[in-house]
C-alpha cells in the first residue's frame, strides 16, 4: 500500500552512454507493452551532468568494455550458471577473471537441443564503476547495466513482430563509425552475434560516389552477374557484405531449420541506401530499420545536433525497448 504523503516513484525510464566527458541520453514514458509502444520524451546529447527524473536508470556499456562469447551449456543448475560460466572463459577473455563481472544468458531462449549454448558477458569492473560513477549527477542510481547486442536485439525482434516475421529467423546489423554490430534473432530470442569492423567506403558505395573504375582497370576474368544493371562503379567489393554473407553461411549451416528471413539495416544516416546495396550485393531481402517506429508517433526533436545525436542514440533507443525480466 502506498500511503497518501510518499512520495510516487516516477514510471519514466532513462537511458545512459556516456561519451567522453558527456553522456547520450533518452527518456521514456516506462517499458514498452505489447498492447502500448513507449513514448519518447525526451532524448539526445547532455554535454554536462544533469538530474533528470525517471524510476528507472539503465546504463550501456560500450563495446570496448566487455566481452561477448559462446559456450556450451555447463551440466550444473540454473543458480550455478555463472559460477561455472567463469571456469569455462577463464582462458577466453583478455583480462584477469577477478576485474570482470559475468552475466549468462541461453542461445536462443529455451530451444531445444542436443547441445546447448551461453552467451556469456564479461565486463570490466572499472568500465561498470566508471559508468554508474559518471552517471551519479544524472539519476541517483543505475538499475541495470545493459550491452549492445541485447538492446540491437529488441530492435529486431520488435520489428519482426510488426512485420509478421516473429516466428522465423532475421538478423540486423547495426553499422556504426567504429564498427558493425550483427545479431541474428527468432522468437524474442538471440541466437548469433558478430562484430564487424567498419567499412569507411560503404556509405559512399551506397550514394553511387565511389571513383568509377574503367573497363580496362577490371580484373582478369571478371564477369557480369546477372540480377541488375551492370553499374562499374558498385563492382567493388564491400569489406562488410563480404563478411555479411561469411555469417550468414555459418547461420545456415548452423541452423538449417531457420532459413534467414530478412535483414535489417540499423544506421544513423543513409539506412535505405545502404539496404539496397546489401540486397543488390549479397541477394538477401534487406530493408532499413527506422528505430522510432517502435514508439509512440510524434517523437520530439533531440537535444542536440540531430545526426550527432542520432548516431549516439541509436543503441539507447534499442535499450529502451527492453522488457521486464528479460535476460540481459
Amino acid at each position: 500500500m502506498r500511503w497518501p504523503w510518499t512520495p510516487r516513484r516516477s514510471a519514466h525510464r532513462l537511458l545512459l552512454r556516456r561519451l567522453g566527458s558527456g553522456h547520450a541520453f533518452v527518456l521514456t514514458d516506462g517499458e514498452p507493452s505489447d498492447s502500448q509502444p513507449p513514448r519518447l520524451l525526451r532524448w539526445g546529447l547532455m554535454p554536462d551532468a544533469r538530474p533528470v527524473a525517471a524510476g528507472e536508470a539503465i546504463a550501456l556499456l560500450e563495446p570496448n568494455d566487455y566481452q561477448i562469447l559462446k559456450v556450451d551449456t555447463p551440466q550444473v543448475p540454473q543458480d550455478e550458471l555463472k559460477a561455472a560460466a567463469r571456469w569455462q572463459v577463464k582462458e577466453l577473455v583478455d583480462a584477469d577473471m577477478a576485474e570482470l563481472t559475468l552475466d549468462v544468458m541461453h542461445v536462443g531462449g529455451d530451444v531445444e537441443r542436443a547441445q546447448r549454448q551461453l552467451f556469456v558477458v564479461a565486463a570490466r569492473n572499472r568500465a561498470i564503476q566508471a559508468l554508474t560513477e559518471g552517471a551519479a549527477g544524472i539519476h541517483a542510481e543505475i538499475s541495470i547495466v545493459d550491452v549492445w547486442e541485447t538492446a540491437l536485439r529488441n530492435l529486431l525482434t520488435r520489428q519482426a513482430r510488426q512485420d509478421d516475421l516473429a516466428t522465423r529467423a532475421c538478423a540486423a546489423i547495426h553499422i556504426d563509425a567504429t564498427q558493425s554490430l550483427l545479431v541474428v534473432c527468432s522468437g524474442d530470442e538471440l541466437y548469433y552475434t558478430r562484430r564487424i569492423e567498419a567499412d569507411p567506403g560503404l556509405l559512399a558505395r551506397a550514394r553511387g560516389e565511389q571513383t568509377e573504375t574503367s573497363p580496362q582497370d577490371l580484373p582478369l576474368g571478371f564477369e557480369y552477374q546477372p540480377g541488375g544493371s551492370f553499374d562499374v562503379a558498385g563492382s567493388q567489393e564491400s569489406p562488410l557484405v563480404v563478411e555479411l554473407q561469411r555469417s550468414i553461411d555459418v547461420w545456415e549451416r548452423s541452423w538449417p531449420e531457420l532459413p534467414l528471413a530478412r535483414l535489417y539495416v540499423v544506421s544513423a544516416e543513409h539506412g535505405p541506401e545502404v539496404a539496397a546495396l546489401i540486397q543488390r550485393e549479397l541477394g538477401q531481402r534487406t530493408v532499413a530499420l527506422d528505430p522510432f517506429a517502435a514508439f509512440a508517433p510524434a517523437a520530439p526533436p533531440p537535444e542536440g545536433e540531430r545526426m550527432q545525436a542520432l548516431q549516439a542514440c541509436l543503441p539507447l533507443l534499442g535499450a529502451a525497448l527492453r522488457a521486464e525480466g528479460r535476460q540481459l
